[in-house]
């Protein structure tokens, strides 16, 4: 199974032991995760801004997540289907790579429900539907 993991969980894995945390254990060698570089560099931006993490510790904790994902290259542009263009560079992302998922607690992707052939779904929608 391809998925995507939106910064939001990104950050949620790797700064609380909680529901994210457990998903991506579950999922992590059963499923080929992607990323791109826009993923990256917000998770490693609001690792600093959010959370006050030194520049260097998110650098290594972006870089975990880095050697944890398959990268995407987004090679067309990125459809205009949301208000903020960045949430189109996840989903441009997403289906680049040709998932089946994108699990994001982003509401403004979220209600879209679904993207070409990538459902979009939470990560406890996620975890439902792997378990």
């Amino acid at each position: 199974m391809r998925i995507l993991l939106d910064s939001n969980v990104w950050l949620a894995i790797l700064t609380t032991d909680g529901h994210c945390r457990r998903m991506w254990r579950t999922v992590r060698g059963q499923s080929q995760i992607h990323s791109s570089a826009d993923i990256l560099a917000e998770t490693e931006e609001k690792l600093r801004r959010k959370f006050g993490f030194s520049s260097r510790h998110a650098h290594l904790l972006t870089h975990f997540v880095r050697r944890q994902t398959v990268p995407v290259e987004i090679t067309c542009p990125p459809p205009q289907v949301c208000r903020d263009a960045d949430d189109d560079l996840i989903l441009a992302a997403a289906s680049a790579a040709r998932c089946e998922y994108l699990v994001t607690g982003d509401n403004d992707l979220l209600v879209l429900k679904q993207f070409n052939d990538v459902a979009i779904v939470t990560p406890a929608e996620f975890a439902k539907r792997v378990s």
